[in-house]
């Protein structure tokens, strides 16, 4: 990778800013969770964080998980790189509650609540997980559904205050962010509300329905994923003749009859251990992966490999900036403001957009929403899978109606391009030639095979960002490991402490949860990258790791495995809120806390709420139909989906001819192929 220039002290996008952590001071545990969040991260960037605490201490102190010795892992691990001090002079971002941020002296506030300002009922996380639907979509059928381990809900409201407070102080100007936890939590469950607003049905939760799951093997359990295109794979490696059976040759076979599969798959499973059975999976490029408590991680040869996991358990930021981890820097100037008071934070910014699926595209969507242009570039023989999703609406051409693709890619120009042919690759280095992001998050080494590895484009373009969102990271011994989302959280250590039985849960193919997530925080990362490149003049090549982003929102579990007290899987409880529980309702279940109860909602209560009606997490395009949303609010400042989706290549003559290319070329490439407006391959079944 391309070290920094000599004499560098690292990166520090966020040097010489004053952040105002007012979580301690806020009144909910979920605000403060947040708030927390989001000042940790800034202070990860460099800025000097101040933490008021009340009289009584930070609220943190005492929580679970408790460390042998003495302490709090949560607070640990929330306020590392934090000074204690009172909220006296002018800072350059505050985060809290309504009522914390009174009075404060602040360019930027992030204000964190529930629903919006004075929209603030007494309530958990169970509360905004039930709410919001991703309770109901987790877990057995046949048992209570299953929260997410850990404070999946704040954390990732952290995630986006995060996000949107760094855009915002890249312009000038004063700025009020709003962050509404449940409009967070929609946005992570958006595959739910799609399949309601858009299709008029909603995914419903495992059982017998579940395409992925956990099941135990040898040595603990192992995370059973895999595609319709994995099944032959699966056949091979199993070896099974049974397996040959009509009744499991498709995704609906295999749902009906899950029982009869299992007793095939069951015993070979249990004779093995989770390192075998991934191995023989991984060599067949079947997305399996072994379930991992945070205690294994500390030992993981993945993260150890990759310096993220600090000898006491600690993590370091999920994130390595041209092949270093990130390490606070003091002493630095701030850079200066890159927008006007009117515009956007990040108007002018151009971003070539290589992400397909969530994580990438996703990604490159939020920075458009924050005033970007954002050209999408599929190859004609590989263009983006959302587009051949099964849930897509009927109609011709069947590569412009599914709603997965036109949620997630609302706004972008389409840009068809061949990238395996060496024009197409020489037109992609013209519209670079411009850029200031390129986001990808294709299988690691495929650039390279493209001959346009990160350290070229980094040489080539000293100023461009060059975002690339990864299963494991680019280095390390598991690099090359076939994941997705589901697998994450098994090898992440999520799935390890979710559940209420015997076994852990993933959330399988209607979550996702890591891909969903990681939006929020590479976003972020870019973002950071811009505001060091206005400070340096530096682009860089940012190296993102779902695998450690999942584990970095367990870091107090992390912490609290490294001190010898490993936490027990909990199921639905919350030690911070101990009144919080799922009861059976009906036909249903309820989350109750103290002061109050709610359905755990399924995609089709929730389409019906007021609340997401209001909120931002699926919104209006200018057509009309639905699309994904925006995480936060920006008031002097107002975003909004601006744009439909465009059809593919719809764009090509536009985009290459803003580059400069003349009409005989634009022609040629056309011809050739090189330009296309329709994918080569068929619609699978």
């Amino acid at each position: 990778m391309v070290a920094p220039p000599a004499g560098s002290m690292g990166p520090a996008p966020l040097a010489g800013r004053r952040v105002l952590d007012l979580g301690a001071c806020c009144a909910q545990v979920p605000h403060g969770l947040a708030a927390s969040m989001a000042a940790r991260l800034c202070a990860a960037y460099g800025a000097e964080v101040v933490r008021p605490v009340p009289a009584g201490g930070d609220p943190f102190a005492h929580h679970a998980p408790l460390l042998p010795g003495g302490g709090s892992a949560l607070d640990r691990f929330l306020n590392t790189g934090k000074r204690i001090g009172a909220a006296a002079g002018h800072f350059d971002a505050a985060i809290g509650d309504t009522a914390a941020l009174a009075g404060v002296a602040a360019q930027v506030k992030v204000r964190i609540s529930h629903f919006r300002p004075g929209e603030d009922p007494v309530m958990g996380e169970l509360g905004l997980l039930a709410l919001s639907g991703l309770l109901g979509i987790v877990g057995d059928s046949e048992g209570p559904p299953a929260r997410l381990a850990g404070h999946q809900a704040a954390y990732a409201g952290g995630l986006a205050a995060h996000t949107a407070l760094l855009a915002a102080l890249r312009a000038s100007g004063e700025e009020v962010v709003e962050i509404s936890l449940f409009d967070v939590c929609c946005w992570l469950n958006w595959k739910v509300a799609a399949s309601v607003v858009v299709l008029g049905t909603s995914p419903m939760r495992g059982g017998n329905r579940a395409d992925w799951y956990t099941t135990p093997c040898k040595d603990g359990h192992i995370a059973l994923v895999y595609q319709e295109k994995d099944w032959p794979a699966v056949q091979a490696m199993v070896g099974d003749p049974r397996l040959d059976s009509p009744a499991f040759q498709d995704r609906p076979g295999r749902r009906s009859n899950r029982a009869a599969l299992l007793d095939i798959l069951g015993p070979w499973f249990m004779a093995r251990t989770r390192a075998e059975i991934t191995a023989a999976a991984q060599s067949r490029r079947i997305p399996i992966g072994p379930v991992l408590f945070p205690a294994e991680l500390l030992a993981d040869r993945q993260h150890t490999a990759r310096g993220f996991i600090a000898a006491d358990g600690m993590p370091v930021l999920p994130l390595s900036w041209n092949g270093a981890r990130v390490l606070p820097q003091s002493g630095a100037k701030p850079a200066p403001p890159a927008a006007t008071p009117r515009e956007k934070p990040l108007s002018g910014i151009k971003v070539v957009d290589l992400g397909w699926l969530t994580a990438g595209a996703a990604s490159a969507a939020v920075l458009l929403d924050l005033g970007a242009e954002v050209i999408k570039v599929e190859g004609p023989s590989a263009p983006d899978p959302f587009r051949n999703n099964e849930n897509s609406a009927p109609g011709e051409p069947w590569w412009n109606q599914s709603a997965w693709f036109a949620f997630t890619n609302r706004g972008k120009q389409s840009l068809c391009l061949d990238l395996k042919d060496a024009r197409g690759r020489d037109v992609l280095l013209r519209l670079l030639e411009d850029a200031d992001v390129l986001v990808e998050n294709y299988r690691r080494g495929v650039l390279a095979n493209f001959e346009l590895s990160p350290d070229y484009l980094r040489q080539r373009f000293p100023r461009l960002v060059v975002a690339s969102i990864s299963s494991q990271g680019e280095t390390g011994p598991e690099r090359d490991m076939t994941s997705f989302g589901s697998t994450l959280e098994a090898t992440g250590g999520l799935a390890a402490l979710t559940g209420s039985g015997a076994a852990p849960v993933i959330s399988g193919r209607d979550v996702n949860y890591p891909d969903q997530v990681v939006c929020l925080f590479a976003s972020g990362a870019m973002v950071a990258a811009l505001l060091e490149r206005d400070r340096t003049g530096q682009g860089a090549h940012l190296d993102l790791s779902q695998r450690e982003l999942t584990s970095f929102l367990l870091g107090e579990e992390l912490l609290a495995a490294a001190a010898g007290a490993p936490s027990p899987r909990r199921g639905n409880a919350d030690p911070l809120a101990p009144a919080d529980r799922v009861v059976p309702a009906g036909e249903g279940w309820r989350a109750e806390w103290a002061g109050g109860s709610a359905p755990v909602r399924d995609g089709y209560a929730l389409a019906e709420a007021p609340e997401f009606r209001a909120g931002t997490a699926v919104l209006r395009a200018p057509d009309g139909k639905p699309a994904k949303g925006i995480p936060f609010r920006f008031t002097c400042r107002p975003l909004a989906v601006t744009d439909s989706c465009h059809a593919l290549g719809a764009d090509n003559r536009a985009v290459l001819a803003a580059h400069g290319f003349a009409a005989t070329e634009i022609a040629a490439l056309e011809a050739a192929g090189v330009l296309a407006t329709e994918p080569r391959s068929k619609r699978h079944a």
